[in-house]
């Protein structure tokens, strides 16, 4: 026994200090506590380490790039370049104001939940092929499936009281109303659509705010989900003067270019500044031509005709809430909106109609 003492006692100690000098490992347990732990710290809890399987949205700011970039600059209403800059930046502000949000120019988690996007670009989805086999529910003798009937697609009907639509709103009822403001129609209530809205309501007499109530569907042309639109708008048009007509369709046109760049002003008849129904009164009246002044009463006083010409008159809703001056080719002359001044442009989405002034 005093041997093995004596031999243990020759053992060199080392206290802690120099063991850990040493690099040497001190007693390092296996169980849980520890792993618990290095789980802890591995995994902080924060809002996107979630152990989802779903995407997490990268927060975005000024200087952020890429595809997530892109869905939002799309769903504001700037070019989606994919670089967050200073137009992407007053655009997020603008959003968030305009959703109750905290103005800060930051796409997070509220922000998103308004936007309604997610980092990962979404995908359209397929259109459906239409089957080779006749479409009338037959059975195939090689299968004994039932053949699918195609469905055919119908534009959701609007009326005075459709749901109220306002920025950040998205869906169907959303398309109609691009469609009948002349816009792409992405089904999502943005800032381009928003600044549409408010130029339509500025043109028509309405309150401009931007939002899409009953009397906003009213002067769109929704009377109802099942009502025709009118072959004849209802709209009063002044007695005509007997005042012979002189200029031909190409006068006319090249009398209106002579006009661009001048800007919109709303009621504007005049050189110093013109509304849609102002510019095309000014030209054709230049030529002797009579010219109700709005847009509703030239299109319910000029006959409508189905293939337009250089020099016809180019419609927007019943009653018209805007015109323009077609030249031809899918081109047109018009003050649009307030920001815009004169220019020959393309013909956008869905007139209405096309009128004829010169016979």
């Amino acid at each position: 026994m005093r041997r093995r003492q004596r031999a243990t006692s020759a053992l060199p100690r080392l206290t802690v200090k120099q063991a850990v000098g040493a690099g040497v490992a001190l007693a390092i347990p296996t169980g849980g506590t520890l792993m618990a732990a290095a789980s802890a710290l591995a995994a902080p809890g924060d809002d996107t380490t979630n152990g989802s399987a779903s995407t997490p949205r990268p927060t975005l700011s000024y200087g952020s790039r890429g595809a997530a970039v892109k869905i939002v600059q799309a769903r504001v209403g700037v070019t989606a370049d994919g670089i967050f800059g200073p137009a992407t930046l007053s655009a997020v502000k603008t959003f968030q104001r305009a959703n109750g949000l905290v103005p800060d120019g930051i796409v997070g988690a509220r922000t998103w939940a308004k936007v309604g996007g997610s980092a990962v670009t979404p995908t359209r989805p397929t259109t459906p092929t239409r089957p080779t086999t006749p479409t009338t529910g037959t059975t195939t003798p090689t299968t004994g499936t039932t053949t699918p009937t195609v469905p055919t697609t119908t534009t959701p009907a609007c009326s005075p009281t459709s749901t109220t639509l306002r920025m950040g709103n998205s869906g169907q009822l959303v398309k109609v109303l691009q469609d009948r403001l002349g816009l792409p129609t992405d089904g999502w209530f943005g800032a381009n659509t928003k600044a549409k809205v408010l130029a339509f309501q500025r043109a028509t007499g309405l309150y401009a705010d931007g939002i899409v109530g009953p009397r906003t569907w009213t002067k769109l042309g929704c009377v109802g989900p099942n009502a025709p639109q009118p072959t004849t708008p209802p709209v009063s048009t002044p007695s005509v003067p007997s005042t012979p007509a002189t200029g031909t369709a190409a006068q006319v046109i090249a009398f209106a270019q002579t006009f661009a760049g001048t800007p919109y002003v709303w009621g504007g008849s005049s050189p110093a500044g013109f509304d849609c129904s102002g510019l095309t009164s000014y030209v054709f009246k230049n030529f002797g031509y009579y010219m109700p002044r709005t847009a509703a009463q030239q299109q319910a006083y000029f006959p409508r005709v189905s293939d337009p010409q250089p020099g016809d008159l180019v419609f927007w809703g019943y009653p018209a809430y805007h015109v323009g001056i077609y030249v031809g080719n899918g081109m047109m002359i018009d003050s649009s909106q307030p920001g815009v001044p004169v220019a020959m442009r393309k013909v956008y989405r869905s007139p209405s109609g096309y009128a004829r002034v010169i016979k």
